[in-house]
């Protein structure tokens, strides 16, 4: 990757993944030699701050609406915090077409390594909560007598959880570690992604092609079936993530430009959500707009260097994940130890203290360490996820 991709910016990060030779090792070597992909500071503060509405908006499972701590002060993020995967969708489309679209088009990167990378990413987190889920919610059987939230916690919904098919696919059923269904229309996304960036590169006319028709896919999205190779979620998520990477395809404008860009794309998609009484379809729009106003204003992107914003970032995929089996325990908790009034800020904000520490542990001592471990594994069998060419 070219040094201007992200000029301006990255937050650097030890070990960041580079895309040329080192030490005469090929580009795959230099990829599993290191912990990630270089991050985008104001996309990651994006990130962390939708991770942190979905824990709000998911708390209506512990209090309902009318019962939630704080309602009408917080009442946005409770009614639109649903909103927030579409917005890491878009993310994810930006990030990836700035740092794998043109080594994939040129070679530098082949399937099984690509993938590989997506897997030690998503994986060991994914399994891990959904084995803890599977066994709170039989704890959570035996102490309320029903299974909490998500009732479809059968063998059947297990596999389908274990290789990413859990929603969408074959069932619009949401099971066991409810919130992880976006993972499941996330790897297809990664699919999509591979065939187009093989096939394409860095090449800007397909990419907006492709990306107009993914947004034409998205915005009729209420046409389309809920299951199947093209359901609504997966139309949802192609708009959103081709148009994040259309936008990474304009990242070199000056930044008083694409903050103009962005703020005039705001309005244009907070207007239409107005009017549309906030319907989903409008989110590209309105996301789109966010996300250049964000980069392109350098208020905003020392705003989002801030320590608390970037820590939300980096545990964003770990909160995410752990925030339903932090609810499952302390409604155990509640039922076989002491009640808990969840309509009480101190239970909102024991909640919250909870995830966050969870997620804190969870991202220091067993994501970034097992990510590691499935790349240094990666590098002493090549032959397990193939070899890529060398770069040039």
């Amino acid at each position: 990757m070219s040094g201007r991709v992200l000029e301006g910016h990255t937050r650097p990060r030890k070990g960041s993944l580079s895309f040329s030779r080192q030490d005469g090792r090929p580009l795959v070597a230099s990829i599993f030699m290191n912990a990630s992909v270089s991050r985008i500071a104001p996309l990651d503060a994006l990130r962390g701050l939708a991770a942190l509405s979905v824990l709000l908006l998911h708390y209506k499972w512990l209090a309902p609406a009318g019962a939630r701590p704080f309602e009408n002060s917080l009442a946005w993020v409770y009614e639109y915090g649903r909103f927030a995967v579409p917005l890491f969708y878009m993310l994810s489309g930006y990030i990836f077409f700035a740092a794998y679209a043109a080594p994939l088009g040129e070679g530098r990167i082949d399937g099984r390594a690509f993938f590989w990378l997506r897997a030690s990413r998503l994986y060991p987190l994914q399994l891990l909560t959904l084995v803890t889920v599977a066994a709170l919610q039989m704890l959570a059987l035996r102490a309320t007598g029903d299974y909490f939230v998500h009732v479809h916690n059968d063998l059947r919904h297990f596999l389908l959880n274990l290789v990413f098919l859990q929603f969408g696919w074959f069932d619009p059923i949401m099971s066991f570690n409810g919130p992880s269904w976006s993972l499941s229309i996330e790897a297809g996304l990664y699919v999509a992604f591979f065939f187009f960036a093989q096939r394409f590169g860095a090449a800007l006319r397909p990419r907006l092609i492709i990306g107009a028709v993914c947004l034409g896919l998205s915005i009729a999205r209420s046409l389309l079936p809920l299951t199947g190779p093209l359901n609504a979620f997966f139309a949802e998520g192609l708009g959103c993530f081709f148009v994040g990477g259309c936008l990474q395809a304009i990242e070199g404008l000056a930044d008083r430009r694409k903050f103009t860009l962005g703020l005039a794309t705001l309005a244009v998609g907070a207007g239409l959500a107005y009017l549309s009484d906030g319907l989903r379809e409008t989110m590209p729009i309105l996301f789109a707009g966010l996300v250049l106003t964000v980069l392109g204003s350098p208020v905003l992107r020392r705003a989002a260097a801030w320590p608390v914003l970037a820590w939300l970032g980096d545990i964003s995929y770990s909160t995410y994940l752990w925030h339903m089996p932090v609810q499952i325990a302390l409604v155990i908790f509640s039922a076989r130890v002491a009640p808990i009034a969840f309509s009480s800020p101190w239970a909102l904000a024991l909640y919250f203290a909870l995830v966050f520490a969870v997620s804190s542990f969870s991202y220091r001592y067993f994501e970034v360490p097992a990510r590691g471990w499935m790349r240094r594994w990666a590098m002493e069998k090549p032959a397990a996820v193939g070899a890529a060419a060398p770069a040039s």
